[in-house]
C-alpha cells in the first residue's frame, strides 16, 4: 500500500502548481482590471471638473452679459441671412452679383 502515496503526492503537486498558475493568473487579470477602473474613474473625474468649470463660466458669462443668448441669437440670424443672400445673387446670374459688389462689399469680406 505504499505505491498508491508517492503518485497520489505527485497528482496533488500536479493539482496545486495548475491551482496556483490558475490563481496567478486571475490575480494578475483582477490588478489589470482595477488597473483599469482607477484610470476610468480618474478621466470621469477629469471630465466632470472641466464640465463644472465651463457650467460655472457659462454662468459667468450669462451673469456678464445679460442679452448674451439675444447676441447670439442675432449672430445666427445674420448669418443665415447672409448665405440667403449670396444665395439669391448667385441664382440672379453674374451680372447683378457683379455690379452690386462694386457698390457695396458682401458681407462678412
Amino acid at each position: 500500500m505504499n505505491a498508491p502515496k508517492p503518485r497520489i503526492a505527485a497528482v496533488l503537486a500536479l493539482a496545486r502548481a495548475e491551482a496556483g498558475a490558475v490563481f496567478g493568473e486571475l490575480q494578475r487579470r483582477a490588478d489589470a482590471a482595477e488597473a483599469d477602473a482607477m484610470r476610468l474613474r480618474a478621466l470621469l473625474i477629469r471630465r466632470d471638473t472641466e464640465l463644472a468649470q465651463l457650467r460655472d463660466e457659462l454662468r459667468l458669462l450669462h451673469v456678464e452679459t445679460p442679452d448674451l443668448r439675444t447676441r447670439l441669437d442675432l449672430v445666427r440670424e445674420n448669418r443665415r441671412q447672409a448665405e440667403q443672400l449670396v444665395a439669391l445673387r448667385r441664382a440672379l446670374g453674374g451680372g447683378a452679383w457683379r455690379a452690386e459688389s462694386r457698390i457695396r462689399p458682401a458681407l462678412g469680406a
